[in-house]
């Protein structure tokens, strides 16, 4: 089987990007009103995400409307400027949720009372300590981002680390902090930040996603597979790449019978997916026993795929299967063509006898 093992690749995980909330969006809207009740045209909405800052603007129309789409889910500081001066913020932080339309109405009549009632000196003090935390915390972690993006994995950590010990309440910061530990290879430390950051956010499927794959490249197989299969029930409709991604840690440590029960699974999820087939083509090659399998297996992802990169190789492992398959062998589909086509025979063997009688 020397043709298969020069063929079958390493298997490249899919790694879910370390900030999960810019894939999930969600919409900030809502109307300001000046001190006589007519609407205000043309001020700035000023939208800024705690935490690890990020800041949005948006305009008023002429009915003193206002709408932000695409809003990573998290929560948000709104306030309405005009002028380049702030009239007034919201008391609570908005909550962005997935799907959502968070609403924010903002009546100017208010904010003249709140000024006139003005903070204390220690509000104000604690304002400035909490600004001057959150910009110091986006300094670290935006700067280790841009170590990260120069493979500078070890200053990444480093400014990570920075970021953590002045927010310890950013799951964000522990996930990149974890990706970078595992861009550098450094596979327990970066299950440990990957826990912390589980820790602070639970239900959150890729961490637990990324967390697999690290287990997985750590040759934690058991751990592996476990949280894998957490991330699947997590997020059953992209349970498909968990699976998969459980396959090609098996397959890649040697399991090729488990790797092919992952691929399976993922292919149950999502049969579309024709990487499912061909990497599980590929595991029924780690047994003599299996690779007649995948000779039906690989003819699918061929349909699937008849010209995309993997297709010669594909090919490949086709004619090989058929060399290696014991003599006599049959795909599935001609055993069952066989089948129905001796029930068909004796059918009609039957219906002839009755009618001699």
């Amino acid at each position: 089987m020397k043709l298969v093992r020069n063929t079958v690749p390493f298997l490249a995980v899919v790694m879910l990007f370390a900030i999960p909330a810019f894939s999930q969006t969600g919409n900030i809207s809502g109307k300001v009103i000046d001190t006589d009740g007519k609407p205000v045209t043309g001020a700035t909405i000023s939208i800024d995400r705690q935490g690890i800052t990020q800041h949005f603007e948006v305009k008023t129309d002429n009915k003193g409307q206002f709408l932000h789409a695409g809003l990573p889910t998290g929560q948000y500081k709104v306030s309405v400027m005009k002028d380049g001066k702030t009239l007034m913020t919201n008391e609570r932080p908005v909550q962005v949720t997935f799907g959502g339309d968070a609403k924010v109405d903002f009546d100017l009549k208010n904010a003249a009372k709140a000024a006139a009632a003005g903070a204390s000196d220690e509000e104000k003090k604690k304002i400035a300590e909490e600004k001057a935390k959150a910009e110091a915390t986006k300094a670290s972690f935006e700067a280790a981002r841009a170590a990260v993006t120069a493979k500078n994995y070890d200053e990444a950590i480093r400014l990570f680390k920075e970021a953590a010990e002045k927010d310890p309440t950013q799951h964000v910061i522990y996930a990149n902090l974890a990706d970078a530990y595992s861009q550098a290879r450094k596979y327990d430390d970066a299950a440990e930040a990957y826990k912390k950051a589980i820790e602070l956010k639970p239900d959150e499927p890729a961490y637990y996603n990324n967390l697999g794959i690290v287990y997985g490249n750590a040759g934690k197989i058991d751990e592996a597979t476990a949280t894998l299969q957490k991330a699947a029930e997590l997020n059953p409709a992209g349970a498909g790449q968990s699976w998969y991604n459980l396959g090609a840690v098996l397959t890649n440590r040697g399991r090729t019978k488990e790797a092919a029960d992952a691929f399976k699974k993922s292919i149950e999820v999502n049969p579309t997916d024709a990487k499912a087939y061909y990497q599980l083509g590929i595991s029924y090659f780690g047994s003599p026993d299996t690779i007649p399998q995948a000779i039906p297996v690989l003819e699918k992802f061929l349909s699937m795929q008849p010209t995309g990169p993997d297709a010669d190789a594909a090919k490949q492992l086709i004619e090989a299967a058929k060399q290696s398959a014991p003599t006599g062998f049959k795909s599935d589909k001609a055993i069952a063509e066989e089948k129905a086509a001796a029930e068909a025979k004796a059918k009609a063997d039957a219906a002839k006898a009755k009618k001699k009688n």
